[in-house]
Protein backbone atom coordinates (compact mmCIF):
# COMPACT_ATOMS: atom_id res chain seq x y z
CA UNK A 1 0.00 0.00 0.00
CA UNK A 2 1.09 4.08 -0.88
CA UNK A 3 0.89 5.84 2.07
CA UNK A 4 1.36 9.45 2.12
CA UNK A 5 4.64 10.88 1.58
CA UNK A 6 4.89 12.17 5.42
CA UNK A 7 4.56 8.80 6.68
CA UNK A 8 8.03 7.18 6.99
CA UNK A 9 6.25 3.29 7.74
CA UNK A 10 2.96 1.68 8.06
CA UNK A 11 4.30 0.47 11.68
CA UNK A 12 4.02 4.05 12.52
CA UNK A 13 0.09 4.06 12.32
CA UNK A 14 -1.34 2.60 15.60
CA UNK A 15 -3.98 0.07 16.51
CA UNK A 16 -5.18 -0.05 19.76
CA UNK A 17 -3.41 -3.53 20.13
CA UNK A 18 -0.21 -1.61 20.55
CA UNK A 19 -1.76 0.19 23.90
CA UNK A 20 1.12 0.36 26.35
CA UNK A 21 3.29 2.00 23.28
CA UNK A 22 0.18 4.28 22.28
CA UNK A 23 -0.18 5.73 25.58
CA UNK A 24 2.67 8.09 25.67
CA UNK A 25 1.03 9.76 22.65
CA UNK A 26 -2.11 10.89 25.10
CA UNK A 27 -2.91 14.67 24.44
CA UNK A 28 -0.68 14.90 21.12
CA UNK A 29 -2.32 16.32 17.81
CA UNK A 30 -2.15 13.41 15.44
CA UNK A 31 -4.34 12.12 12.34
CA UNK A 32 -7.24 9.46 12.81
CA UNK A 33 -9.26 7.41 11.16
CA UNK A 34 -11.25 3.91 10.78
CA UNK A 35 -9.79 2.83 7.60
CA UNK A 36 -6.01 1.85 7.42
CA UNK A 37 -6.88 2.83 3.74
CA UNK A 38 -6.93 6.79 4.43
CA UNK A 39 -3.50 6.99 5.28
CA UNK A 40 -2.55 6.93 1.85
CA UNK A 41 -3.58 10.95 2.00
CA UNK A 42 -3.72 12.24 5.36
CA UNK A 43 -6.75 14.64 4.04
CA UNK A 44 -8.85 11.64 4.08
CA UNK A 45 -8.16 11.56 7.77
CA UNK A 46 -9.41 13.28 11.03
CA UNK A 47 -7.35 15.41 12.40
CA UNK A 48 -6.89 16.24 16.26
CA UNK A 49 -5.75 15.53 20.12
CA UNK A 50 -5.68 11.74 21.45
CA UNK A 51 -7.56 12.20 24.59
CA UNK A 52 -7.86 8.48 25.86
CA UNK A 53 -7.35 5.12 24.36
CA UNK A 54 -10.24 2.19 25.79
CA UNK A 55 -8.30 -0.60 26.10
CA UNK A 56 -11.38 -2.70 26.50
CA UNK A 57 -12.72 -1.33 23.15
CA UNK A 58 -9.88 -1.66 21.45
CA UNK A 59 -10.57 2.11 20.63
CA UNK A 60 -8.29 5.94 20.50
CA UNK A 61 -10.72 8.37 21.76
CA UNK A 62 -10.72 12.17 20.03
CA UNK A 63 -13.31 14.39 21.57
CA UNK A 64 -16.63 12.42 21.47
CA UNK A 65 -15.26 9.99 18.34
CA UNK A 66 -13.82 6.59 18.52
CA UNK A 67 -11.27 5.65 15.96
CA UNK A 68 -9.08 2.03 15.27
CA UNK A 69 -5.93 3.98 13.87
CA UNK A 70 -3.42 6.70 14.84
CA UNK A 71 -0.69 8.41 13.71
CA UNK A 72 1.12 10.61 15.80
CA UNK A 73 2.04 13.97 14.44
CA UNK A 74 5.48 13.72 15.89
CA UNK A 75 5.95 10.09 13.80
CA UNK A 76 5.59 12.13 10.45
CA UNK A 77 8.47 13.25 8.61
CA UNK A 78 8.73 16.89 8.30
CA UNK A 79 7.79 18.62 4.64
CA UNK A 80 9.03 21.27 3.22
CA UNK A 81 5.92 24.20 3.43
CA UNK A 82 3.58 22.53 0.36
CA UNK A 83 3.01 26.03 -2.17
CA UNK A 84 -0.67 25.99 -3.53
CA UNK A 85 -1.82 27.47 -7.09
CA UNK A 86 -5.30 29.08 -6.95
CA UNK A 87 -7.60 26.35 -8.75
CA UNK A 88 -8.63 26.85 -12.16
CA UNK A 89 -12.21 27.46 -12.91
CA UNK A 90 -12.79 23.73 -13.96
CA UNK A 91 -10.81 22.43 -11.38
CA UNK A 92 -13.00 24.85 -8.74
CA UNK A 93 -16.07 23.66 -10.40
CA UNK A 94 -15.55 20.10 -10.02
CA UNK A 95 -14.23 20.74 -6.29
CA UNK A 96 -17.44 23.14 -5.61
CA UNK A 97 -20.60 22.71 -8.14
CA UNK A 98 -22.67 25.42 -8.34
CA UNK A 99 -24.92 25.99 -5.29
CA UNK A 100 -22.18 23.91 -3.06
CA UNK A 101 -22.65 24.93 0.64
CA UNK A 102 -18.88 26.35 1.51
CA UNK A 103 -17.59 26.65 5.23
CA UNK A 104 -14.65 29.23 5.13
CA UNK A 105 -12.28 31.31 7.28
CA UNK A 106 -8.87 33.31 6.66
CA UNK A 107 -6.15 31.29 7.29
CA UNK A 108 -5.86 30.50 10.79
CA UNK A 109 -8.58 32.48 11.67
CA UNK A 110 -10.89 30.83 14.54
CA UNK A 111 -12.65 33.59 15.28
CA UNK A 112 -14.57 34.10 11.55
CA UNK A 113 -15.79 31.55 10.18
CA UNK A 114 -18.20 32.14 7.11
CA UNK A 115 -20.76 29.65 5.81
CA UNK A 116 -22.39 29.71 2.77
CA UNK A 117 -23.21 28.87 -1.31
CA UNK A 118 -21.31 28.96 -4.21
CA UNK A 119 -23.47 30.85 -6.33
CA UNK A 120 -22.03 32.34 -9.31
CA UNK A 121 -19.10 33.01 -11.22
CA UNK A 122 -17.54 35.37 -13.40
CA UNK A 123 -14.82 35.55 -15.48
CA UNK A 124 -12.57 38.49 -16.43
CA UNK A 125 -9.23 39.17 -18.28
CA UNK A 126 -7.41 39.60 -15.13
CA UNK A 127 -8.69 37.22 -12.98
CA UNK A 128 -11.99 34.38 -12.08
CA UNK A 129 -14.59 35.30 -9.23
CA UNK A 130 -16.58 33.20 -7.73
CA UNK A 131 -19.39 34.43 -5.73
CA UNK A 132 -19.87 32.91 -1.80
CA UNK A 133 -23.23 34.33 -0.29
CA UNK A 134 -22.93 37.82 -1.30
CA UNK A 135 -18.77 38.47 -1.45
CA UNK A 136 -16.93 38.22 -5.26
CA UNK A 137 -13.65 36.78 -4.40
CA UNK A 138 -10.97 36.03 -6.87
CA UNK A 139 -9.95 32.31 -7.37
CA UNK A 140 -5.85 33.75 -6.42
CA UNK A 141 -7.30 35.63 -2.96
CA UNK A 142 -9.06 32.51 -2.12
CA UNK A 143 -5.60 30.37 -2.86
CA UNK A 144 -3.19 33.21 -1.14
CA UNK A 145 -5.38 33.99 2.20
CA UNK A 146 -8.86 31.58 2.54
CA UNK A 147 -9.32 27.86 3.63
CA UNK A 148 -12.18 25.68 3.74
CA UNK A 149 -13.35 23.38 5.87
CA UNK A 150 -13.97 19.48 4.46
CA UNK A 151 -16.63 16.72 5.12
CA UNK A 152 -14.28 15.58 7.63
CA UNK A 153 -13.53 18.93 9.69
CA UNK A 154 -10.19 19.40 8.45
CA UNK A 155 -8.99 22.97 7.16
CA UNK A 156 -8.23 22.79 4.03
CA UNK A 157 -6.05 25.47 1.65
CA UNK A 158 -8.40 26.77 -2.21
CA UNK A 159 -5.76 25.46 -3.89
CA UNK A 160 -3.90 22.52 -6.21
CA UNK A 161 -0.93 21.27 -4.59
CA UNK A 162 2.80 22.13 -6.91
Amino acid sequence: MKLDARIKSISDILTCFDIEESKQYIGQKGYFSNDIEHYRCLDSTKYGILTEIRDSHYQFKEDNNSWRFFIPESRLLKDKKKEFRPYTLREFLVKFPLLTTITVRKRGDNDCIITSTFTAYRTRIICIDVCLGAEWISLGTLADEYEYKNTLGNWLPFGVEE
